[in-house]
């Protein structure tokens, strides 16, 4: 709304600023002259060109693209710790209402630092969801086989978004022998006033163990002491404290006990005068999380007991209210991230040497994205280059899903560190794009949204697709004898595809165009749905096409037969039902669908009991060079098949050796063929071959590789040079010469197509999308994510209601399934018309005065 304001607004002034113009100029025209009417064209083509300037401004800055997504999870599951046995809900919230909501789940045993590895739970197999509105729960009984990450994906139509992972991990207690505890006495001497720290060793527990000590076989109470971090402090220590000591740990929430096999004999008794010391080593690294207390241990003891004196080359305000110093180290309440640093402590008691023990405090710090990835809109095919920064301590690893799928697991994704480089953008990326960022400490992602313009086919003129062809005069005798006849060439639509399994995840489709006088075709579309499961209750989806366009191939007019047609379908899901139709686009740029296939099962090879060791390897013999455009494949099958399937004809590939793309295949029919023509080839292009047999089941391994060339074309163009009489040459030039003011109008015309067509082009790239700015985001998710349509089909018959076919033709059709790139079109096309339109009524206002006073 605001863009088309800006614009008549302007247009407005434009008439107006033409029509003080013109009136001007009609006082002068008594003594008008080519000049001035020269000047006045000059001067108001400057002004257009100025406020087309302008104009475009305004539209690009009001179409620059604002505020977030509009959907976000509001409770991401959280990580849990618990017995074998337990059960343990896990629960994910949104704030809108997704279309359906699942759970993935990686064990403990695949865990990763991205998001693969990952597949989806469902109640067949006995989980326990339960969906209402925005949350979802996840109830697990907790064994081994349930112990790793797990995650909730929304789907809003084909868009998706996911939320951080929680992890289910098994309450346990071990002891940890790596850090030089044995199980023989030590024995310690120190002199009264000293303050000791007795640990007896390390365990690693989950959730974190609480520890007893015992002197003389018999329990410390906590009023005699304060146990912290599995270390015993014994301040002012005197000969009462004097004693064998041991430790245990326990788990909170089993109970389970562990003891501890060091056993510390400590002796205290006055000795001789003793620099400071330690009884045993404090750790030299320290780390803790934010809000967390922790102590940095410094227990230096001495005869006389030492003085510990802090102090930090690089934390600011080191003493504050939250710093307290204690006998044995330096207490830090609520730790801040400016705490991070190295603390130095210097214990001295008069006897050189000094002690100084330095540590290094680290500060753990969830992840914090300083920029997520913006909202972007690319070309089918294009190259697309996301970036996402992120901090935290340690630093975060990051990873990228879109549509809840992880990007390691697309072959287009390159992903190195904080950018995401999609080689080839295709139709199935449009939708959510979430940058995650995960440490030890925990997890967050931001999202946005993607658009993909896809590649449009759009219909013709011509009522139902038929495009009228001229032919010569036919003499038939009567009234129509002389007269010209006009015959409707039509638009022959493939035939039903015959599918043969190829994998577990792959089919080979195959199909034929009868010989015909129709329109030609350019290429075909292959479009699939999904049915449903065999033994599971799946949801229908819809239809999904192929990213890949189908040639046909050079027409031949004295085809005597049937043309056929081989591709493959990748990507599918096995145990599952699925149909296949092809479209063809034809030379009008129209399409039609052709029947679609029966009702296939793609079964799983294991379930089958195949192989393809079970089919024959097709040996290719070699390749025979026929012309400049076909080539003869030659091949035999291995002597010994016992036990071998039988097949039922041949998969031919082939590419040019220059190429490293996809194969083009062809279908061989019959198992006694040995030899097939090739044809359509490029003359003098070396091309590489392999074979597969196959029968209605699955096919064999590839055949060796064999290259062959084409043979040269003979025929050539010869250029054909005339030469140009000079008299003539100098005529035209003559004759060329026009008066000033026709160069200036043009000059004036060309400058103006030249602005608009430049403002254009900015914002076709800025590819704006403000059709609904006043919207709330709410709105826009739910018109772009909730309704995706796989064919979106708009009339432009006169007779017939929008999304009609006739003759089976669909007059206009979008080969995608991305919802979300349509309404940049049409804020293109309306923003088109407009300025059209602007560009016709100041143009009208600048010629009226001027043809309409005498020169």
């Amino acid at each position: 709304m605001h863009t088309t304001f800006s614009i008549t607004r302007v247009t407005s002034n434009t008439c107006s600023s033409a029509s003080s113009s013109s009136s001007s100029a009609t006082i002068m025209t008594s003594t008008s002259t080519l000049t001035t009417a020269t000047t006045l064209l000059t001067s108001v083509a400057a002004f257009l060109l100025l406020s087309v300037a302008i104009n475009c401004h305004i539209v690009i800055t009001e179409a620059m693209p604002g505020s977030s997504l509009g959907v976000h999870v509001v409770r991401s599951p959280e990580s849990a710790v618990a017995p074998k046995g337990d059960e343990v809900v896990f629960e994910c919230e949104l704030n809108l209402s997704p279309e359906r909501l699942k759970w993935k789940f990686r064990h403990s045993s695949k865990r990763a630092i991205d998001g693969s590895n990952f597949h989806y739970l469902s109640v067949e197999e006995g989980y326990n969801v339960t969906n209402e509105d925005r949350t979802s729960k996840l109830r697990v009984f907790v064994q081994l086989e349930t112990l790793g990450d797990y995650q909730c994906v929304a789907w809003f139509g084909s868009a998706a978004i996911a939320s951080t992972s929680a992890s289910l991990t098994l309450v346990s207690i071990t002891i940890d022998n790596s850090n030089g505890y044995s199980r023989n006495a030590i024995r310690w001497n120190v002199a009264p006033k000293n303050c000791a720290l007795i640990r007896c060793g390390i365990v690693t527990s989950n959730p974190t163990a609480i520890w007893n000590f015992y002197r003389n076989g018999e329990k410390i109470q906590q009023t005699d002491s304060v146990p912290t971090s599995g270390a015993l402090i014994l301040n002012t220590v005197t000969s009462k404290d004097s004693g064998n000591y041991t430790c245990s740990a326990r788990n909170p929430i089993t109970g389970q006990e562990v003891k501890l096999p060091q056993r510390i004999d400590l002796r205290v008794d006055y000795s001789d005068r003793t620099p400071p010391y330690f009884l045993a080593q404090p750790p030299k690294q320290v780390t803790a999380r934010p809000g967390d207390t922790v102590v940095l241990e410094c227990p230096g003891v001495g005869s006389p007991p030492p003085g510990a004196v802090w102090s930090s080359p690089n934390v600011v305000n080191m003493n504050n209210n939250r710093t307290h110093m204690l006998p044995y180290g330096l207490q830090i309440n609520n730790v801040l991230t400016e705490d991070q640093g190295s603390y130095v402590c210097r214990l001295d008691n008069g006897i050189a040497p000094a002690l100084v023990h330095i540590i290094k405090f680290t500060v753990l710090e969830k992840p914090k994205i300083l920029r997520g990835p913006a909202r972007t809109s690319a070309n089918e095919s294009e190259t697309l280059e996301l970036e996402c920064s992120a901090t935290g301590n340690p630093y975060p690893d990051i990873y990228w899903l879109i549509n809840g799928v992880d990007t390691s697991e697309d072959k287009e994704m390159l992903h190195d560190g904080r950018r995401l480089v999609i080689q080839h953008v295709q139709k199935r990326h449009a939708g959510i794009v979430q940058c995650f960022a995960k440490n030890e400490v925990g997890e967050i992602s931001e999202a946005n949204r993607l658009n993909v313009n896809p590649k449009q086919i759009h219909g013709g003129s011509t009522a139902g697709g038929n495009v009228p062809l001229r032919l010569p005069y036919e003499h038939g005798g009567g009234k129509n004898k002389g007269k010209k006849k006009h015959r409707t060439a039509t638009m022959i639509p493939p035939s039903r595809p015959n599918v043969t399994r190829l994998s577990d995840d792959s089919v080979m489709l195959r199909w034929f165009i009868p010989k015909n006088d129709g329109l030609p075709i350019q290429f075909f579309k292959v479009q699939y749905r999904m049915l449903g499961g065999g033994s599971h209750k799946l949801p229908r989806e819809n239809w999904q096409t192929t990213n890949d366009d189908i040639p046909f191939g050079k027409r031949n007019r004295n085809l005597d037969s049937l043309k056929n047609f081989t591709t493959s379908v990748t990507g599918l899901k096995p145990d599952r039902y699925y149909k296949f139709r092809i479209i063809a686009v034809y030379s009008n740029d129209d399409n039609r669908e052709g029947n679609t296939s029966a009702k296939f099962f793609l079964q799983r090879g294991d379930a089958l009991g195949l192989s393809k060791s079970n089919l024959p390897v097709p040996i290719l013999n070699r390749v025979e060079s026929v012309s400049s455009s076909a080539i003869m494949l030659h091949w035999s099958l291995p002597i010994a098949m016992t036990g071998q399937s039988e097949v039922d004809g041949f998969y031919a590939y082939y590419r040019p050796t220059s190429s490293a793309g996809e194969y083009l295949k062809a279908t061989v029919d019959g198992m006694d063929t040995r030899k097939f023509k090739i044809d359509m080839l490029e003359s003098g292009t070396a091309y590489e071959f392999k074979l597969q047999s196959f029968n209605e089941l699955a096919a064999s391994e590839f055949s060796s590789i064999i290259q062959g060339k084409t043979k040269k074309s003979l025929s050539t163009i010869t250029p054909i040079n005339e030469a140009l009489d000079p008299s003539s040459k100098a005529s035209d030039v003559e004759n060329s010469v026009y008066p000033l003011v026709a160069g200036a109008a043009g000059g004036g015309i060309l400058l103006l197509i030249v602005s608009v067509t430049a403002c254009l082009c900015v914002k076709k790239r800025k590819n704006s999308q403000t059709e609904d700015q006043n919207k709330p985001q709410l709105d826009h998710m739910q018109a772009d994510f909730v309704t995706p349509q796989v064919l979106s089909v708009s009339s432009h018959h006169k007779n017939g209601s929008s999304g009609s076919r006739l003759n089976g033709v669909l007059p206009r059709m979008n080969i995608t399934p991305n919802p979300l790139a349509q309404e940049a079109d049409k804020l293109s096309y309306r923003n088109i018309s407009v300025i059209y339109s602007r560009i016709v009524m100041s143009w009208n206002c600048v010629l009226w005065p001027i043809t309409a006073t005498p020169i």
